[in-house]
């Protein structure tokens, strides 16, 4: 029988991000009549797989692999390492959007978490839950050149969260990491970073996000002394800390800050910091001044 996959392989390629793949292709459907984990499911959308964790031990490494996952698909993630993305070079794109948008929760445990294990991952169009108190982390990306695009970031309710929503790994481990284009709304006070920044990695780009929490560290940064950094084009709120900003890096970490537009409800000095990166066109605003934004640094 003629799978979806050979008819790929046929016709050169479908388009995986911008780019086609002539790797396999599987479809992912929790809410399908046919959907089955098991063998001779997951090549068509008719019948699926019903779970990521499933479909990623059907993956090739560097195959360029695509893992589509369906809208309105939802899995639960109950442990740590309960998803574990550990395929080198697979691509796991959501369908849909609003509330057809794949989702992810994470519940039971507050040590359950995604683990990015393999290098060149990209997640794509995924909406990760938090469904218990104090989530460590949502994803640990323990791997080089993970991409995580247009993903959003939930809690269920005020103390139903995450701590921290992605974490990297420590020293080199998660060299070029990409998170670009998501959305967090992450507002319980518990909560300390979008981003954790706890190793020493090279060459991250963070853009083109809209973050809106309560970070009671930081929303972008951290104690890791990364280097050749980019983050641009972000626009970050952490309103209710009284005493931590937007972006936080030590004195010594490197790279670009430029053009992103911030606020929240520390004080101005500490809004961006960012001592020996290339900083410019950056605003800061605080929210008890009823100002608008001010340039930071300001131009002298």
């Amino acid at each position: 029988m003629t799978t979806f996959s050979d008819m790929v392989k046929h016709l050169g390629g479908v388009p995986v991000g911008g780019h086609f793949t002539t790797g396999n292709v599987f479809f992912v459907d929790s809410g399908a009549s046919l959907a089955g984990d098991n063998v001779g499911s997951g090549k068509s959308p008719e019948r699926p797989f019903a779970t990521l964790d499933y479909a990623i031990a059907y993956c090739t490494a560097n195959n360029g692999d695509v893992i589509y996952v369906m809208p309105g698909h939802a899995e639960t993630v109950s442990a740590a390492a309960g998803l574990a993305l550990d395929v080198a070079g697979i691509s796991i794109i959501g369908l849909g959007r609003g509330t057809d948008q794949p989702t992810v929760t994470l519940d039971t445990a507050d040590t359950a978490d995604v683990d990015v294990d393999a290098a060149n991952i990209l997640i794509e169009n995924i909406n990760f839950v938090a469904g218990v108190a104090d989530i460590a982390a949502m994803i640990d990306v323990n791997a080089t050149d993970c991409t995580i695009r247009n993903c959003r970031f939930t809690q269920s309710a005020v103390n139903l969260n995450a701590l921290v929503c992605i974490e990297d790994a420590l020293l080199l481990a998660s060299n070029r990491l990409t998170v670009e284009g998501c959305y967090a709304l992450m507002y319980d006070a518990a909560n300390t970073h979008f981003i954790n920044m706890v190793g020493t990695g090279d060459g991250y780009i963070i853009r083109n996000n809209i973050l809106i929490g309560d970070w009671g560290t930081m929303a972008v940064g951290g104690a890791g002394i990364v280097t050749y950094i980019t983050i641009i084009d972000n626009v970050i709120s952490n309103q209710a800390n009284t005493n931590d900003g937007c972006i936080n890096l030590p004195v010594t970490s490197t790279g670009l800050v430029m053009r992103n537009l911030c606020g929240g409800a520390a004080a101005q000095a500490n809004g961006i910091t960012a001592t020996a990166c290339a900083v410019a066109q950056n605003y800061y605003g605080v929210v008890s001044e009823d100002l608008s934004a001010i340039l930071d640094p300001i131009a002298t």
